[in-house]
């Protein structure tokens, strides 16, 4: 007999099928069927599938057309023939034995329903450790709370989203309990609050189980695959209100006839479920709405909004509240807006105040924001920044370089620089990134030129114009593009998005980097195809240059140089705050190997934030990852070493020969981000699994070069037919000629 029927409505994407099957796979369970709804989908699950043939009892019903969750459900309910019935939604997956401890809960108890924690996630399964909720919080315990207690205040929640008040995700009950009911098919929005309030109706033994944590995820893409959730709505607060009305209005006539009835037990289940959404609501006032209609400068929508919370407040319980949060609900009950929002404005101040005190960057912030930002723009002011200040290099530079070479009196120069020790040719103004004069800057500058993503806390004003040259020709798959996150912030696709929609023009080398820019970024702005002008010095640069920079770095004239530049990966990370690398390239045995003949460059990328030990290696192996500008380093390089770095792409403008050290190539193809080109037919030079093939290729780098010659071509027809020393002059003439 099946004990448990798990029902998984499914539509996409499958990435995310993979946690959800992969967390119910690892949990000890018996007797178990579980139900998966195809719902109009495109995309191929049959080998994803088939890996769970000797894990998991998966029955298959599948729709050509999308269904709806609700529909989903109802016809999961029609094949499943468990005792108890769970659904779970195919885009989140559970926590360490969370299902596991459910079932152990209903074998010994037989209760009608039983329930764990839902929290919110925008991380991927394998680091929900990470989530920061549960850091801070901690799990909802039961404590000296009752089972009844317990199980109302798991199914409200208080880690999911705010006006969600009742969910059917993550509960084991009793399928006789369900009966006939279904979901909601005419609706979109919250089609199991009916549903769910009728179980809750019917059931008469409820136990909450601590340590049984549900992770509902918050989808990393909510251009291309939003949950329902994330789906834009006309006003998603009246929704939820209606949606809470009825719910309200329900459990006041349950309440009502359970008392004219006697039934002290389900009078008392009614009024501890009505009092836990009502908190949730008063929690969701404080927290989301009071800002919303602080800020909004729709008048419409703040005074419909208003009625509406005005009138859900008459039911708050603010007993625990301070003196002022019980004056401002007060205001709220009694509809006055004007005194309301005075109370609202008091507060906020309050809490920017204190958070000014904990972190000091938000005061410079705050004058930016409301008296910096107000000055004028000065027309042809332009501000350069590389790297975030890190350094005076890459495309900012030498765009920088020829505008000052060649229009230096129609414009004003600022360079954003985190050190004072860069020599810069016409000495132009530096300022330190989020220093006063740095937003001084930013605030009248006509032009901000910039190589990466632009810091959140400006406000970009009419008039002004942003040009994002980016940093590289992608190989990586980029925001948009990549399937899971493993990066420090999971929500970095809503900042792509975000950022993007505020940039004037982007720098592409090529075509190719053009339709990525589109995808990536969900770019829909300028691209300005001109070829990368940090390319432009490696067409332009004299032996001279070449010299001055080998002696810069005081390398001997007998020595070839190979140049080591690999990439970070994603899975490389310590904690939320930073990254870690291990140098898997053996430098003692290329030592031994090549010392006579060659030296070993090491740039690494700018996210790395260890320091590589070079022990041993300090005569052969240099770290010069502070090197200002890479593409200096390209010009004296004999040989480019790297892996699914993107220096590959501008080091083939100079026709070297290019190795791929590519010792983890399956787990990042397929696990961690995937690529933009078939890197196993379309790169210029071998890829090397191990330090010895490494070794045997700088051996033969002749005949390697030979081998090659003909990829080498294509390759550069491709990616580098823009570059040819002018791309600086390209974008001089589209902007500003």
């Amino acid at each position: 007999m099946v004990f448990l029927s798990i029902i998984i409505p499914f539509d996409k994407p499958n990435r995310y099928l993979k946690d959800c099957l992969d967390s119910i796979a690892e949990q000890e369970l018996n007797d178990t069927e579980v139900i998966l709804i195809i719902n109009g989908i495109v995309e191929d699950i049959s080998e994803l599938l088939s890996s769970y043939n000797d894990k998991l009892n998966i029955s298959i019903k599948e729709f050509e057309n999308e269904l709806g969750v609700a529909a989903a459900r109802n016809e999961g309910l029609k094949l499943a023939k468990g005792r108890y019935v769970y659904f779970i939604d195919s885009d989140d997956y559970l926590y360490s034995n969370a299902l596991e401890k459910l079932v152990d809960v209903a074998h010994e108890t037989d209760a009608d329903f039983i329930n764990g924690e839902r929290v919110n996630t925008a991380y991927i399964k394998d680091r929900f450790e990470e989530q920061k909720i549960i850091r801070e919080q901690g799990q909802l315990l039961k404590k000296d709370a009752s089972d009844l207690e317990y199980s109302i205040k798991l199914l409200v929640g208080t880690k999911t989203t705010r006006l969600e008040i009742l969910s059917v995700l993550h509960s084991l009950i009793k399928r006789d309990i369900i009966g006939d009911l279904s979901f909601e098919e005419d609706k979109r929005y919250l089609t199991d609050y009916k549903f769910i309030l009728t179980v809750f109706e019917r059931s008469n033994s409820f136990i909450g189980v601590e340590d049984a944590i549900y992770a509902k995820r918050l989808r990393d893409d909510p251009i291309n695959a939003p949950s329902l959730n994330q789906e834009e709505k006309e006003n998603s607060f009246l929704m939820y209100a209606n949606a809470y009305y009825h719910v309200l209005d329900h459990l006041s006539r349950l309440i009502e006839e359970a008392h004219l009835e006697g039934n002290q037990f389900n009078e008392e289940k009614y009024e501890i479920l009505k009092a836990r959404i009502t908190r949730k609501l008063l929690r969701f006032y404080f927290k989301k709405f009071s800002r919303e209609f602080q800020i909004s400068e729709d008048e419409e929508w703040r005074n419909e909004n208003f009625d509406v919370m005005s009138d859900i407040s008459q039911d708050f319980n603010i007993e625990n509240y301070s003196y002022l949060k019980k004056k401002e609900i007060k205001a709220l009950q009694k509809g006055n807006k004007a005194q309301l929002l005075n109370y609202i404005k008091f507060r906020s101040h309050k809490k920017h105040i204190r958070r000014i005190f904990i972190e000091p960057w938000r005061f410079k912030a705050l004058i930016y924001r409301k008296i910096i930002n107000k000055k004028e723009i000065q027309p042809k002011k332009l501000l350069f920044e590389s790297f975030y200040g890190k350094y005076y290099s890459d495309s900012p530079k030498h765009l920088y370089e020829y505008l000052y070479n060649n229009h230096r009196d129609d414009f004003e120069f600022v360079w954003v620089l985190n050190k004072g020790n860069v020599e810069i040719p016409g000495n132009p103004k530096t300022v330190k990134r989020f220093s006063l004069g740095y937003y001084r800057h930013i605030a009248t500058a006509e032009y901000y030129i910039f190589n990466t993503r632009h810091p959140r806390r400006l406000v970009k004003k009419e008039g002004q114009n942003y040009i994002c040259t980016w940093h590289g020709t992608p190989i990586k798959r980029l925001g948009f593009d990549q399937g899971n996150l493993y990066l420090d912030n999971p929500r970095s696709k809503h900042a792509y998005r975000k950022d993007s929609s505020e940039w004037d023009y982007m720098v592409s080398p090529n075509s190719f980097t053009t339709e990525i820019y589109r995808s990536a970024f969900a770019y829909e702005g300028e691209i300005i195809e001109s070829g990368y002008p940090r390319n432009d010095i490696l067409y332009n640069a004299g032996s001279e240059e070449v010299k001055k920079i080998r002696e810069s770095l005081r390398i001997p004239d007998d020595k070839k140089i190979i140049l080591y530049a690999p990439t970070w990966r994603d899975d490389d990370y310590y904690d939320t705050a930073s990254v870690r690398f291990n140098l898997k390239l053996d430098l003692n045995r290329l030592k031994e190997e090549f010392q006579d003949e060659y030296i070993v460059l090491l740039r690494l990328h700018y996210f790395i934030a260890d320091n590589i030990d070079l022990s041993g290696c300090e005569d052969f192996a240099f770290n010069v990852s502070d090197y200002e500008d890479i593409a200096e380093l390209y010009l004296i390089s004999d040989i480019l070493l790297t892996d699914y770095s993107s220096v590959f792409f501008d080091f083939a403008n100079l026709r070297r020969p290019i190795l791929f050290y590519t010792y983890d190539l399956e787990k990042y193809e397929n696990v961690l981000r995937g690529f933009y080109i078939d890197i196993n037919t379309e790169v210029p030079g071998p890829l090397l699994k191990t330090n010895d093939e490494v070794i045997e290729a700088i051996n033969n780098i002749e005949s390697i070069e030979r081998e090659y010659e003909e990829k080498y071509d294509e390759f550069y027809n491709r990616f580098c037919h823009m570059d040819d020393g002018k791309a600086s002059e390209r974008i001089y003439n589209r902007i500003w000629k």
